[in-house]
């Protein structure tokens, strides 16, 4: 049976996928541009190579009974002014310039590539010096030093010319290949890449290069059209290529006196060097989009059939509705392309000061059903239906309508809100304008109102805070600015898409409150669109559960979650993870792991451009302690900014740290590991990401994602190719998907992808930094099953991170609890989940949203106030002082030790009253 089973995985694996090459060419040839310019690109070469043995005239020959002849049987193309024959003289100048073209744009970007891509992700002294030669040779006017040094290398030929042309046409690429390498070192599948053991020189081959493809394609073939031009034009003032030999350039710069005489002298070289750009270039956006497999040909865009045309509200059926409805959609339609239906066939119905919960998985169709309510959708979407907001058809309203609508009868809050404000204005402009697109008011007077706007939803020192910029607030800061703009002209209806997602739980619960004392203040309604059933079981009074474009149930908020209807919502309240749930605790019999003792990490904090000084240090990780052990799972849990994530690189970074001990499988972590120590370490100690597209690199196939840590090792090709397939198996896919890319699979298919990379070199410790908190309810579900099924089978110990303790009550044996970067709380899941101690822990459970609406609205609030101090900023004593619950209660002999004496963890909490 084993056997049999290791054929299969092996014949499997030896049915290699198609090359990256033949994928490539396969897109290329899909594109008819490209294909267009490159066998034009084709035609040239032949005519420039193959052009001289079509006619018995030499580029050199002079016919004298043919002086500036016309184009005849005997001189094809006609003749110049002494008799030179001009087809012949344009092929020669043809395959000049084009030879002088193609190698200076190789040697251009190969060293743009090279330096650039080294330079930003080296570094340090080796990155400055680079930049340096860089910009010394920038600073030379580079026409003049080739119209001055190119007449002394006549004597080296075309090849002096070309090595003279590409020494001066790389600098300025250089400089945006080294810019893009800063920025894509940072991103998370070149940083697992470092983590697995890759070295520097392969993760710029294979990873980083790559990822600059698109420009340094587009940058090549624009260098080949400069590089032709430069020359024509070096040519044309007498600096380049020099009789008798020809190009182009020495071609054009003859027959501009004669253009209008004598045509044929002038248009022939003209023509065909217009024409070679123009293909390359074509060849070159086709390239671009080949290398990257998330691109398509470019074709034109399907032109959607205009939506349906309503006349007024009463010809949409409004007539039907009473005053009390402020949003009533009626058999909506949203199509994308030739796709699915993204909405297919919805009817909602939303009164005066209520509140519709929208839930559903990712491309359920409810951000769409958000933008078709507001007339938000893209040009190119299909809509049919009817949307009647405020009395006014959505559908078919002409754009002055449509801005009377937004933000006056109906606003949105949406996800994001850092993408949502304007970075460049302040937030109290922003808040003004939204009041002075609607209201004939002053700006003082909008000014006046936006302090007000923020005072409503709970921002501290609001004058202070309207002079402010969006990054210098904190995420619930920002999103409560969202809800002060949405509510600034008293609209009838909110729309809040998924307003909550990106927010720590603490946090999450301040914006839900706001949301619903500003929506009992003003009256409105509220549709809360979002996939967690427990924020909207806590306000909602409807909701409406969307899948597949569709509304699979609708019903009062109590009755869905108490008796749900259809399979699909059961479904999802059963995925949906529970704070109740603890799974049975693991016994320790085995070293631990992984040790972590007194680990300390500081960031110092800078001001000046000239001269940078420091100004204070950013306590990242404060004296942490950690323990895990085999085949256990140990959840850190926090807020942003707890230091969970530092704690994580300071132990995967293999290097001594700052301060306190890392100990990795009875090994200490210290100056004295040597090359081959970190490769053992790292062979053991495997990362997976919270973003499983972003940590993937897109433009590999999934195999040669998955078999990187065994190359990384020195795993031979065809057993990498035989361990891909079966860690496919163990994950749940098929291995005949290998062949695929990233973004050919859904989020849980990558997210298995990324846990089968993982686990490819057997690891004894896996990392998990928030694996499932971007995945739908039942997908995380689904991976969590799958992680403990790997830990059961595979002895697997796990290191947790996340800020969701419903998943940790599932997952975790032991759970450690972070604040300002030290640990507050630590025990056993079921000890510290289902009877915590410390102050902030009893904060971070009661903000948890709970899948039960009766449960939900019961429960005292414990909210926090405000944020967690700023990161330069260490507090005597307790650092949870200022948002402490307990803390108010205290008696000043007790508030005194909190305020002088920082807490030590003892037994499970650090806390002096507990």
């Amino acid at each position: 049976m084993v056997d049999a089973l290791a054929a299969e995985v092996v014949d499997e694996a030896g049915q290699a996928p198609p090359t990256r090459l033949r994928v490539m060419a396969g897109r290329f040839r899909r594109d008819r541009g490209a294909l267009a310019g490159a066998v034009i690109v084709l035609l040239l070469f032949v005519l420039a190579f193959a052009g001289p043995y079509l006619t018995h005239w030499s580029y050199d020959d002079i016919d004298y009974t043919a002086l500036r002849a016309g184009p005849s049987a005997r001189h094809w193309w006609g003749t110049n002014g002494i008799g030179q024959d001009v087809y012949a003289q344009t092929v020669r100048g043809l395959q000049k310039s084009l030879l002088i073209g193609l190698a200076v744009a190789l040697v251009s970007t190969v060293l743009a590539a090279a330096v650039g891509a080294v330079a930003g992700y080296v570094g340090g002294w080796t990155g400055r010096g680079l930049v340096l030669v860089v910009d010394l040779l920038l600073v030379f006017p580079s026409f003049l030093v080739i119209a001055v040094v190119s007449p002394r290398l006549r004597g080296g030929g075309w090849v002096a010319f070309v090595g003279l042309l590409a020494a001066f046409g790389w600098m300025v690429s250089a400089r945006v290949v080294r810019s893009l390498t800063i920025s894509l070192k940072e991103l998370e599948f070149v940083r697992a890449a470092r983590f697995m053991g890759v070295s520097a020189p392969r993760v710029i081959v294979r990873h980083v290069l790559p990822s600059t493809a698109s420009f340094l394609i587009i940058d090549a073939t624009l260098a080949v059209g400069a590089a032709v031009m430069t020359e024509t034009s070096l040519s044309y003032f007498g600096f380049g290529v020099q009789p008798p030999d020809v190009s182009l350039g020495t071609l054009i710069a003859a027959g501009t006196p004669s253009a209008v005489t004598y045509p044929w002298m002038f248009f022939y070289p003209a023509g065909l060097l217009v024409v070679f750009v123009l293909a390359v270039n074509l060849v070159g956006d086709g390239l671009r989009d080949a290398v990257d497999p998330r691109s398509r040909p470019s074709r034109p865009p399907r032109m959607a059939r205009p939506p349906r045309q309503a006349g007024p509200a009463t010809a949409a059926g409004s007539s039907t509705v009473d005053d009390d409805v402020v949003l009533a959609i009626r058999d909506l339609r949203v199509r994308f392309g030739d796709g699915p239906p993204a909405v297919d066939g919805i009817d909602l119905t939303v009164h005066r000061g209520q509140v519709l919960g929208i839930v559903g998985e990712s491309g359920s169709g409810k951000s769409v059903t958000v933008l078709a309510a507001l007339g938000l959708l893209p040009a190119a979407a299909t809509v049919s239906g009817s949307v009647v907001l405020g009395g006014t058809q959505v559908i078919g309203a002409a754009p002055r309508d449509l801005r009377r609508l937004r933000g006056n009868v109906a606003s949105v809050v949406f996800q994001d809100s850092l993408s949502a404000l304007t970075p460049v204005y302040r937030i109290g402009d922003q808040l003004a304008e939204a009041i002075t697109a609607h209201r004939d008011v002053s700006r003082t007077e909008a000014r006046r109102r936006a302090v007000e706007l923020l005072r409503l939803v709970g921002i501290p020192s609001p004058e202070l805070r309207a002079r402010t910029f969006p990054d210098e607030l904190s995420g619930g800061m920002r999103q409560r600015v969202m809800i002060a703009m949405a509510i600034a002209n008293d609209p009838d209806v909110i729309l809040a898409d998924e307003p909550t997602t990106a927010l720590d739980v603490t946090v999450q619960a301040q914006v839900l409150r706001v949301l619903q004392d500003v929506r009992e203040a003003t009256g409105a309604a509220l549709v809360l669109v979002s996939h967690d059933l427990g924020v909207v079981a806590g306000m909602a009074d409807t909701v409406a559960v969307m899948r597949g474009g569709r509304i699979v149930e609708q019903a009062p908020v109590r009755q869905l979650y108490g008796r749900p209807a259809d399979p699909y919502t059961r479904d999802l309240l059963d995925a949906q993870p529970r704070l109740d749930a603890f799974r049975p605790p693991r016994p320790v019999a085995t070293p631990p792991v992984l040790r972590v003792t007194g680990l300390r990490r500081t960031f110092g904090v800078h001001k000046g451009r000239v001269f940078r000084r420091r100004v204070g240090s950013v306590h990242a990780v404060d004296g942490v302690d950690l323990t895990v052990h085999a085949g256990q799972t140990h959840a850190v849990v926090g807020e942003s900014g707890s230091g969970k994530s530092t704690t994580l690189l300071e132990i995967l970074g293999l290097r001594p740290p700052e301060g306190g001990t890392i100990e990795l499988f009875g090994r200490t972590v210290s100056s004295g590991l040597t090359a081959a120590d970190q490769a053992e370490l790292r062979s053991r100690m495997q990362l997976v990401f919270q973003d499983p597209f972003a940590s993937l690199d897109p433009r590999l196939p999934v195999g040669d994602v998955v078999a990187e840590p065994l190359l990384a090792q020195g795993r031979p090709g065809p057993a990498a190719r035989a361990r891909v397939a079966e860690v496919l198996r163990l994950v749940g896919l098929d291995p005949a998907l290998a062949r695929r890319f990233p973004h050919e699979f859904s989020g849980g298919q990558r997210q298995r992808i990324a846990i089968a990379r993982a686990i490819s070199v057997a690891p004894d410790l896996l990392v998990l930094d928030e694996p499932v908190s971007s995945l739908d309810v039942t997908v995380q579900a689904a991976i969590l099953a799958l992680l403990g099924r790997l830990q059961r089978d595979l002895g697997l110990a796990y290191l947790f991170v996340t800020h969701d303790l419903a998943v940790v009550a599932q997952i975790a044996d032991v759970v450690s609890v972070m604040y300002l970067g030290r640990v507050v709380e630590t025990g056993p899941a079921a000890l510290v989940l289902g009877d915590p101690l410390h102050p902030y822990t009893r904060a971070l459970l009661s903000a948890v949203p709970v899948p039960d609406p009766v449960a939900a609205r019961q429960r005292p609030p414990m909210l926090l106030p405000g944020d967690p101090p700023a990161a330069d900023e260490r507090l005597t004593g307790c650092p949870f002082r200022p948002r402490c619950p307990l803390y108010a209660t205290l008696s000043p002999p007790e508030r005194s030790r909190c305020e002088s004496t920082p807490p030590r963890l003892v037994d499970r909490a650090a806390c002096h009253h507990v």
